[in-house]
């Protein structure tokens, strides 16, 4: 583990990045066109600008950093990042392009600093809902300046969940039916970032998401994390590291039945099957 200084030091740089990127949005309106890419999802030409500004930020405060973007980075890089065979940052310059176009303020960007495969500092900034949470490795979970705490729920019965998607969750083995049926609240939303920060804020008890890369997961994966909650890919492995691209975060009381109802290892009474 880093020293504390050096966690400061890597927190203070993405600070500042995430900074950067604030005044390019606070200057610039959403663009009128937009490409899209070959999966389907948008690029807008800030989604660049974005990646292009926290490279040059990351470079002047910390020299020799490797900045791992969604835009600009090939596939197989990212995946040496988080498979822990090089270190550097891995960056979504905004995660929900398609909001950002549209005008809509759910948007954010997402970077966090990975060493030996695991996230040890991380920064969302979501500048036109007022939103910057952090974390760093053993140090605390972030939102706003304060810091926070998943909620202590133990059961399933008192837990709200959030989850995203609808088509990607048809049948085994995501039975994600199983888990809303046996939970207080259930309730769809966009997924992404801002679920994250509602489970470590304790606003949310769980958010599933049954897509998503690297980028889109690991830095509110360790905010929940520090945050005294859980996170893995929806089969339970580790994020980035399992052909299952789906994320889950929550409360650590409930993380395991969760998983456990999702793959059919429990019934909806909480029974485990053979």
């Amino acid at each position: 583990m880093p020293s504390r200084a050096e966690l400061d030091r890597l927190l203070l740089a993405a600070q500042r990045a995430a900074d950067a990127v604030d005044a390019i949005h606070a200057e610039t309106p959403p663009p009128l066109q937009v490409d899209t890419k070959d999966d389907g999802s948008l690029l807008s030409q800030m989604d660049l600008a974005v990646e292009d500004a926290v490279q040059l930020v990351l470079a002047r405060e910390l020299p020799g950093s490797t900045v791992f973007g969604e835009e600009r980075s090939a596939a197989g890089d990212v995946a040496d990042l988080v498979a822990g065979r090089v270190d550097g940052w891995i960056l979504d310059p905004i995660d929900h392009t398609r909001h950002y176009v549209r005008g809509d303020a759910e948007f954010g960007m997402l970077l966090g600093y990975l060493r030996e495969g695991e996230a040890l500092v991380s920064c969302i900034s979501a500048p036109r809902l007022g939103l910057r949470a952090w974390a760093l490795a053993g140090c605390g979970a972030f939102v706003g300046g304060t810091q926070v705490r998943c909620a202590p729920v133990t059961g399933l019965a008192e837990a709200e969940i959030a989850f995203a998607g609808f088509m990607e969750w048809g049948g085994a083995p995501r039975d994600l039916a199983a888990v809303l049926r046996r939970c207080a609240y259930p309730h769809g939303t966009r997924g992404g970032f801002l679920q994250q920060v509602r489970v470590a804020s304790g606003a949310v008890d769980a958010a599933l998401e049954p897509w998503g890369a690297p980028w889109d997961h690991l830095p509110g994966a360790l905010l929940v994390a520090e945050a005294g909650g859980r996170a893995s890919a929806l089969d339970g492995g580790p994020i980035g590291r399992t052909p299952d691209g789906g994320l889950l975060v929550s409360a650590a009381g409930i993380h395991d039945v969760i998983l456990d109802l999702l793959h059919g290892r429990s019934d909806d009474e909480g029974r485990t099957l053979a």
